[in-house]
């Protein structure tokens, strides 16, 4: 995108004054009369790449979580932006989630308040709207007391060998797994709680599932159906590739196709594991059936 988008201001006729992007989005400010004209070009360039221009409606458009505002002046100020299907929906309080997973809610919603809106007219307002929609999602007052992160000590400023936290994730059990992240603290664990059972995980399969032969950068067993004997490797190919070169009997073979050569043993690729994922790649580790 950012050779595409080079050509795309070099070559316009009339290319716009500011051009921000991030991700498909982009931010331009160009005059009116130059809209269509600009969004022709820059669609001309490469078939596989369209672009779409939502004007400034009113005085204002939205870009990402922001709605800029241009006054009569001239001048601009930045509001929070919400979509109009948004229903102020957050993670409920009485829901079975963490303590610390609920402050984080409150903590994105005011810090984004914080740092996106820019009149302070605006950020009372805004505040006063997310402590509402939290309130309605069964939050207390108290929550929105919550004290900020404590902010990490400098590596320069301490002295001595830098020791590295070890952080744990389990899966949150209400009453049992509060106790077990300040016995984990003790020992210099930092635990933190990921949600295991989620409707979203029981009804969403947004993707299909890669096919195992189909798979790559990963850590594999083969074991021999016959005997007990394992063979384990890593690939960065596709699994199926490397299973049919381990299961070759003519030269060059491996060490499974030697075990199936001398005991005529039948192995297939649904004797194999996928046991991991590998995305940094070295000679192949294996053992030996």
């Amino acid at each position: 995108m950012e050779s595409f988008e080079v050509k795309a201001l070099a070559t316009a006729p009339r290319p716009p004054s500011k051009w921000f992007r991030y991700v498909d989005d982009t931010f331009v400010l160009i005059h009116e009369y130059d809209i269509d004209g600009f969004t022709s070009h820059i669609n001309s360039l490469d078939k596989n790449i369209k672009f779409t221009n939502e004007p400034e409606q009113e005085g204002k458009f939205p870009f990402l979580d922001t709605c800029i505002h241009v006054e009569d002046d001239g001048s601009t100020k930045v509001t929070i932006y919400r979509k109009p299907t948004h229903t102020d929906q957050y993670l409920n309080f009485d829901s079975n989630h963490h303590l610390e997973h609920k402050r984080s809610v409150v903590r994105t919603l005011m810090d984004r308040v914080d740092k996106l809106a820019t009149t302070e007219e605006d950020k009372q307002q805004e505040t006063s709207h997310v402590k509402s929609a939290l309130k309605a999602n069964g939050y207390k007052s108290w929550m929105f007391k919550t004290p900020k992160p404590k902010k990490k000590k400098d590596r320069k400023e301490t002295t001595g060998q830098y020791e590295r936290k070890i952080n744990v994730p389990l899966p949150y059990i209400k009453g049992l797994s509060e106790k077990l992240s300040y016995i984990f603290r003790d020992h210099g664990v930092n635990a933190y709680h990921k949600p295991v059972n989620t409707i979203r995980s029981f009804l969403v399969h947004p993707k299909d599932k890669t096919p195992k032969p189909n798979k790559c950068g990963v850590i594999y067993k083969i074991s021999c159906p016959d005997c007990e004997n394992t063979y384990v490797g890593e690939t960065s190919r596709s699994l199926g590739t490397r299973f049919k070169e381990h299961t070759r009997t003519t030269a060059p073979r491996t060490a499974v196709g030697d075990h199936k050569a001398d005991h005529k043993h039948d192995i297939s690729i649904e004797d194999v594991e996928v046991i991991g994922r590998e995305d940094h790649f070295g000679t192949e580790r294996s053992g030996k059936p």
